[in-house]
Parts: C-alpha cells; sequence; structure tokens
C-alpha cells in the first residue's frame, strides 16, 4: 500500500518525529515517532526492551504490534498510531507504542460534530496488560518522562488513557502524579485478568489439588462426552500444525453461542485477518491448538500463544479464543479443553497461564488467581472531554439512585431464553457434512507439530478413569 502526505503533514512529522525534545530533565529525552513504519524500524529495540522489563508480554512484541495494527478492525491502519521513545543521552530506555484517535460527543449538529482526541495504547483491546517497554529500574523515569511530554508538548487532545494498569505501578503513579489545576485523574474498574500459576509438576497433580466437586464435574461429563461416539483429542503446536485447524474453528464457531455476538471473531473481515496471522505464528505468540474431534466434526477448540521463543528463560502462554458446539454442551467440552490447556501449560514449562478477563466466577475454580486492574485515565479540565465524563458521572449517578429505589427491577444476566438456546442447538446440528470435511484437511495437513489421542490413548494421558 502506498501512502501520499501534503506538504504540511511531512513538516509536521519532520518537526515531531525527528527532533527529540528534552523534557524531564537529568538528560532524559522524549521523542514522537508517527505511523506503523515507526513499528517497523524501531522493532528490534521494542523487542530488546521487552525481554529486559520484569514481565515480557508478547502483546507489545513489535511482531504483534505491527500485526494488530494492520488487521484489528478498531482502526483505520496507517492512521495516528505513535511510537514514543524515551531516552537518556543516546541510550534508549523505554518506549510506549500508543495512538491518538477522536471521540464523537452526542450526535452531530448540522455541519459541526463535537469530537475530542483521546490517547491511548496502541492495543489497548484483546490483550493483557498493555503498557510501556523498560527494564525494571528504568520504569519510573520513563513513565514519568512521558506523561511529562505529553501534557506539555502534545496538543488538542482531552483524555489520555491506559488501560488495564495494576494500581501503584509506575504508570498509574505517574498519572496521578500530573494532577493539578489542569489535569484531574480517575480510575475506571474493568475486568481483572485471570492467571494460574504453574507450580505442579504433572496433570495428575494439578487435577487432584482442584475442589473434590470440580473433579467430579470435569470427569464424569467427559466420560459423557467419550460414551458418545467416537472421540479424538488433538493438540496442535506451531505454525504448521495450527494453521490448518483456523477454518475448522471458524466453522465450529457457527455452532456455537458465540454465532452472530460481539464475541465471534468473524464478526468482521479484518478481525478474521488478523486471527489467522496469529494461527500462522505472525502476530509476535508461539500458537497452539487444542482441539476435541467426535465422530470426525470438531465439537470443541481452543487457540492459545505463547512467549516461549521470545523469552526463553520466563514465559507463559495465553488463551486467546475458545468456542464448543452448542448442541454437545452437555458433554462439557469446553471444561476438557481448559484441562488439556493446562496440561499443555505444565509440560512446556511455561510460569503461569492467562485466562485473560470475563467469567471471572468460572476461572476461579481452576485455581486461577484475579489481577486486578484499572484504566486510569488523565482528563484536561478546560475539554469536552471533561464536560462529556462529567455529565456521565451525574447520568450514572441518577440511574443507580433509580434502581435503589425500584425494588421491582429484574436482575441482569440471566443467559438466552430457552427458545434461543433450543434455536442455537438446531443451528449446531446442521452441516456436519462441511465441519467433518474441515476437520479431516486439517488432520491430514497438520504437520509434525500435531498429537491425535485416540480413545486408549486419551486413557492413558487423562488424569481420571473413562472406562
Amino acid at each position: 500500500m502506498i501512502l501520499t502526505f501534503s506538504r504540511k503533514h511531512l513538516a509536521a512529522y519532520a518537526r515531531d518525529a525527528l527532533q527529540p525534545r528534552t523534557e524531564a530533565g537529568a538528560g532524559i529525552s522524549v521523542t514522537s515517532v508517527h505511523g506503523i513504519t515507526a513499528l517497523e524500524r524501531f522493532a528490534s529495540e521494542i523487542d530488546r526492551l521487552n525481554l529486559a522489563s520484569a514481565r515480557p508480554n508478547p502483546f507489545l512484541s513489535s511482531a504483534f504490534l505491527i500485526c494488530y495494527a494492520l488487521r484489528m478492525e478498531y482502526y483505520t491502519p496507517g492512521r495516528d498510531e505513535r511510537l514514543f521513545l524515551i531516552s537518556q543521552g543516546d541510550r534508549l530506555i523505554g518506549c510506549a507504542p500508543m495512538r491518538r484517535s477522536f471521540d464523537d460527543f452526542g450526535l452531530p449538529a448540522g455541519p459541526f460534530r463535537p469530537r475530542g482526541v483521546r490517547f491511548q495504547f496502541l492495543a489497548p483491546l484483546d490483550t493483557e496488560q498493555p503498557g510501556i517497554l523498560a527494564a525494571p529500574e528504568d520504569e519510573a523515569r520513563v513513565a514519568s518522562a512521558l506523561i511529562h511530554y505529553i501534557c506539555k508538548k502534545e496538543r488538542g487532545w482531552g483524555m489520555l488513557e491506559f488501560a488495564g494498569q495494576r494500581p501503584g505501578t509506575a504508570l498509574h503513579c505517574a498519572v496521578y502524579a500530573a494532577v493539578g489545576r489542569n489535569f484531574r485523574a480517575r480510575d475506571i474498574n474493568v475486568n481483572p485478568y485471570h492467571e494460574i500459576g504453574v507450580v505442579w509438576k504433572d496433570l495428575n497433580a494439578y487435577f487432584r489439588s482442584l475442589a473434590k466437586k470440580m473433579r467430579s464435574n470435569i470427569s464424569r461429563q467427559a466420560r459423557r462426552l467419550f460414551a458418545a461416539g467416537r472421540p479424538e483429542l488433538v493438540l496442535a503446536t506451531g505454525a504448521e500444525a495450527v494453521t490448518p485447524w483456523f477454518d475448522a474453528y471458524c466453522e465450529l464457531e457457527s455452532r456455537s453461542w458465540k454465532h452472530g455476538t460481539a464475541s465471534s471473531i468473524q464478526r468482521h473481515p479484518r478481525r478474521v485477518c488478523f486471527y489467522r496471522e496469529i494461527a500462522a505464528g505472525k502476530g509476535g505468540l508461539d500458537p497452539g491448538f487444542i482441539g476435541i474431534v467426535l465422530d470426525g466434526v470438531l465439537i470443541a477448540g481452543l487457540f492459545y500463544g505463547s512467549n516461549a521463543t521470545a523469552s526463553p528463560d520466563y514465559h507463559g502462554a495465553w488463551c486467546l479464543e475458545m468456542a464448543y458446539d452448542q448442541s454437545r454442551a452437555e458433554l462439557g467440552p469446553g471444561q476438557l479443553l481448559l484441562l488439556l490447556a493446562v496440561g499443555q501449560a505444565i509440560e512446556k514449562g511455561h510460569t503461569y497461564l492467562n485466562f485473560m478477563q470475563n467469567f471471572a466466577y468460572f476461572k476461579h475454580r481452576w485455581a486461577a488467581e484475579p489481577i486486578n486492574v484499572v484504566n486510569v485515565r488523565l482528563i484536561r479540565r478546560i475539554s469536552l472531554r471533561n464536560v462529556s465524563t462529567s455529565l456521565g458521572d451525574l447520568r450514572r449517578k441518577m440511574r443507580a439512585r433509580h434502581q435503589r429505589m425500584d425494588r421491582g427491577a429484574a436482575p441482569e444476566g440471566h443467559g438466552p431464553a430457552k427458545e434461543e438456546r433450543n434455536d442455537r442447538s438446531a443451528l449446531a446440528a446442521a452441516n456436519q457434512d462441511r465441519a467433518r470435511a474441515l476437520a479431516e484437511v486439517a488432520l491430514a495437513n497438520a504437520g509434525t507439530g500435531l498429537r491425535r489421542l485416540n480413545r486408549k490413548e486419551s486413557c492413558a494421558f487423562l488424569p481420571f478413569k473413562l472406562e
């Protein structure tokens, strides 16, 4: 793709991107470089700083950031990406991959559209603990220099937002240090991440550590699954083995509860392209796939990624996307997938297995501990954003007061109605021939990274009796 820029834009680029400014004292300078080409140009430095950080994060690798900027549907690629480089003298000690985006406030009034500018992480969604990149000893001054530069030198923005931050960390503290006459800060509560610290020697030891009722549910449903037909467990690692399962997984989603919802990876063509790149190993993660095949049809699948190649001394795994056939829900295929995911994490020597966000009530049963985070915001007091935020706070307070007074209000979150569940089950049972054909192609082209466990092999592999 060839991009053309006006002379005014090129002049602004030269001024902002090529002339470092010292703002934070002690020889610290901050430079802002624009565009996806900045990620490509400084890819080696991004990965060096990521590896030097306290917890190397594959969602902050150069490959993932480039893939996200090019493929993810949330933003237009090539528009308003910013890479902030923080240096001390001639040494680059930190960087912050970010973007500048626009928010609309209300409906347009004639030719006028009230808009606000937001600075945020380049990849704030579908990631885990996004942040700045720096060695632990440099993190505080890098965060301080970044906030100082954006407040003093970047113009026209109303809100600076950092998603998924642990309270009390360097970046969180740096935001609150900027509070004063011109800015105010606030934390927005969001769902925690959940993570299992991998401390067991094998899958049997992990399974025995779970609650008795949990063990009973998993084993009982697995026995029902293995009695329902001809089962096969699929464990695929590496791009060659994982890529062939992508189309089979997309077809599986059409038979799952995710069909037609915002949780589906098929909700947007660019989102499909993004996850296809992840499965192909082009997104900064080592890809893995766990599948359950019953009578030749994929009835459950889970994509995960790890950073073992990039960070061999300290690495983890992340559950990225999971789906199961709604018509087979009573067999508990989702539970078996997660058990196998823990088994893979133990086998590959990962330090932790991250379940990402949402469904906290379910994940704690798997010995996953919450990582409590907030979206921390720095808001310019004289801005449309501040007015909009203040009005929103007032509306929420009034709504909460009204709900407290309305004792007859029905609780939320009771799931789909029975008729809707029946419709989804009917949809899930359809088109089995196509599903079987896609699974057959995947099994035939999965390469050397594929392990296929039949009934006998599964009995030896799983930590409970199937017969």
